[in-house]
């Protein structure tokens, strides 16, 4: 292997990587431009079943034609399937949506837009006899343009796996209980697994009122008690919207009609009796302690609570630097140790699989490292990995001119 080659490897090592149930995801240099792939779990790439499923799932994708089923091509060698090389975008899991930006489940009709998504392609699916089996979060794909979800892998390509625990290890929940035990998936199993997403995107809130009970029918543990498809659920989910809108509007018209009546009658004339006193004389007092002292004559400032917001806003701007500061020191100290590795002499002239295997595995450690430190610090995880790859790029630079003077020379441009 070239010392470029080298070099690419190592470049192509995601900051952000993420484990979903085919292996890890991230973004990988080839042909000099940055692709999305997963690489695959070795015990799945040694099924020759899966691998075979794996292929049928790709090339079904590409007569789908759909926007929001992401297309793939699988990547084999000659010791076999090795990895699956993503269509072009710019995209995460949804896993990695939730987990760095929760917050995108609040915004307006957000999560109603991903239902009808999602159901919409469930349709189209169950039309080629097609079935997803699972939506587990780390199954799905986002767009980062408007993180709508985008589908990858159909499980009923794999369910001639003899072992299909390999395929759904860790996602079981979000799989109906009869396809997990080896039953033949249908369209009840795919009511289920759309049920236990619109419950993980309600993880930190309540059910509304038009998903509560459908939710509760389409994850029934038994099949015959669930809708007997999608369209049957999205009906019965409108249908509740309706209800739930027109009691709303109903208790609305019936408040503003008592209000009416509170306002009229509170506006109607009263008799009031009128009884002439003669006025108390005022006295004045001759204690000086019975007439308050103003803020003014002690010499105060009334609007001193500005300036007691101004600190505490100091105080925490502060806090933020010096977390940032603390994190940048002990990152930078486990970068330069770890990439000063990678860069080195001895590790640029191993063997080709010796190279790869130890790259990955040092960069993996470095990785796990940053998030440990960034929860340590109580840092956002967002700021914690602008500020790492800051770091690596800069540290990564460094060592390739270190490099040079090994002897190790990039190819000249043509």
């Amino acid at each position: 292997m070239e010392f470029e080659e080298k070099i690419e490897i190592i470049d192509g090592v995601a900051l952000n990587r993420e484990e979903t149930n085919l292996g890890t995801f991230y973004k990988k240099l080839i042909a000099k431009k940055y692709r999305n792939v997963i690489g695959l779990k070795q015990e799945l790439t040694d099924n020759v079943v899966f691998c075979e499923s794996l292929k049928a799932n790709a090339a079904m994708a590409e007569q789908f034609r759909n926007p929001n089923q992401l297309y793939f091509k699988v990547n084999e060698d000659d010791g076999g399937v090795y990895e699956i090389e993503l269509e072009q975008g710019n995209y995460q899991t949804f896993h990695q949506l939730l987990t760095i930006n929760p917050a995108v489940v609040a915004a307006k009709d957000y999560i109603d837009n991903v239902v009808k998504l999602v159901a919409s392609m469930l349709k189209q699916l169950h039309e080629r006899n097609v079935y997803q089996c699972c939506l587990a979060p780390q199954w799905l794909f986002a767009r980062k343009s408007d993180n709508m979800p985008m589908l990858l892998l159909q499980g009923s390509f794999f369910t001639s796996m003899s072992n299909q625990r390999e395929l759904y290890e860790g996602f079981e929940e979000y799989m109906a209980p009869e396809v997990f035990l080896g039953d033949a998936p249908d369209e009840r199993s795919d009511v289920y697994a759309l049920g236990k997403l619109i419950q993980r995107l309600y993880a930190d809130g309540s059910l509304p009122f038009e998903y509560k009970t459908v939710v509760a029918t389409a994850i029934d543990a038994d099949p015959e008690k669930r809708y007997p498809n999608i369209n049957l659920m999205l009906e019965d989910i409108n249908k509740k919207r309706s209800m739930f809108r027109s009691t709303v509007a109903f208790a609305a018209a019936i408040g503003i009609g008592l209000l009416c009546l509170f306002v009229y009658m509170d506006m109607m004339p009263e008799p009031v009796d009128v009884e002439f006193v003669k006025p108390v004389e005022e006295e004045v007092s001759s204690d000086p302690y019975d007439n308050p002292v103003t803020a003014a004559e002690l010499g105060l400032d009334p609007n001193d609570s500005i300036f007691v917001a101004a600190t505490k806003q100091a105080q925490y701007s502060d806090n933020q630097a010096e977390i940032e500061r603390v994190f940048r020191h002990q990152f930078t100290r486990e970068a330069e140790s770890t990439l000063s590795k990678i860069y080195s002499k001895e590790n640029m002239n191993a063997s080709e699989q010796t190279f790869i295997n130890s790259n990955r595995t040092m960069m993996e450690d470095l990785l796990h490292k940053r998030d440990e430190l960034a929860s340590k610090a109580g840092m956002d995880a967002e700021q914690a990995y602008k500020i790492a790859n800051e770091i690596i790029s800069n540290i990564q630079m460094r060592e390739k001119e270190k490099l040079k003077s090994y002897g190790f020379q990039d190819k000249p441009s043509e």
